[in-house]
């Protein structure tokens, strides 16, 4: 090629450079970057494993975790990782063997859920959703009326989304066979497990009875909020190691409630 002809190619090359690509340079510049993605995805592979390897031997993720692990390459390059939709941002960290102290005398024992089907306990609530507790159950241990107030009106199940909420065996009620018997022109139906009656009498008025623990007696004898005139609630006196509190219902009088409590007989 003479002289004549390259100067032309070149002058032709720089003409048209504004308006169509330059492939030589594009190729160059591809290849570049490629390069670059690579080690960029081989680095993020390292770091990634050895922070799962390191978590995997100190105890805190399973097997099964460790090897669910997605490839890094499946994620776009570039996006932000955005967070997990099953992480709870306040849950702390929970696993099987810890003791947690809930409060007012109640603690949970955390069991895997397999461990679970073979103790001696209720099911008491379950999360939806995914999270720190899953493939866990918390049992809880304490007075009965404190327990019952944590798994009902507690924060576990969002602390720990995922979990399974359980009592011991022995807190499924606090009586084997109904305890009282009603009156006559009364029905109850007995909830032993929630230690719960629902009882409608021959007028159509409803009422509700609860067994509750001989300790809770004095704050109940003495609080006027919980028993007596007014209250909606009247209470019998301790018989062993429990006691009935008679709650309203609907269409029946303060005067009917009272006579209820009056007239329960217990069985034994």
């Amino acid at each position: 090629m003479n002289d004549s002809e390259t100067s032309f190619r070149t002058a032709l090359h720089d003409r048209v450079a504004d308006q169509h690509p330059d492939y030589a340079r594009l190729s160059a510049g591809a290849i570049s970057a490629g390069s670059r993605i690579r080690r960029r995805r081989r680095v993020a592979v390292t770091v990634g494993v050895a922070a799962a390897v390191g978590t995997f031997a100190a105890g805190g993720v399973g097997l099964s975790q460790l090897l669910g692990t997605t490839a890094v390459d499946d994620a776009p390059l570039g996006a932000a990782s955005a967070p997990s939709a099953s992480a709870s941002p306040s849950a702390a960290t929970l696993a099987a063997g810890q003791s947690l102290d809930l409060g007012d005398g109640v603690t949970g024992q955390v069991v895997t859920n397999d461990e679970a089907k073979t103790m001696d306990i209720t099911i008491r609530a379950a999360s939806a959703r995914s999270g720190a507790g899953t493939g866990l159950t918390i049992v809880l241990t304490g007075q009965v009326g404190a327990v019952e107030q944590v798994w009902s009106n507690g924060t576990l199940l969002d602390d720990y989304p995922g979990v399974t909420l359980a009592t011991d065996g022995l807190q499924q009620g606090l009586a084997e066979t109904a305890p009282v018997e009603q009156p006559e022109g009364w029905t109850c139906e007995w909830f032993l497990i929630d230690n719960k009656a629902s009882c409608t009498a021959e007028d159509g008025g409803v009422a509700g009875l609860a067994i509750r623990p001989a300790e809770d007696y004095p704050d109940w004898s003495t609080s006027p909020d919980k028993a007596g005139p007014g209250t909606g609630s009247y209470i019998t006196p301790v018989h062993g190691d429990i006691f009935i509190s008679v709650q309203s219902g609907e269409g029946t009088t303060d005067a009917e409630l009272e006579a209820l409590a009056k007239s329960l007989t217990w069985i034994s």
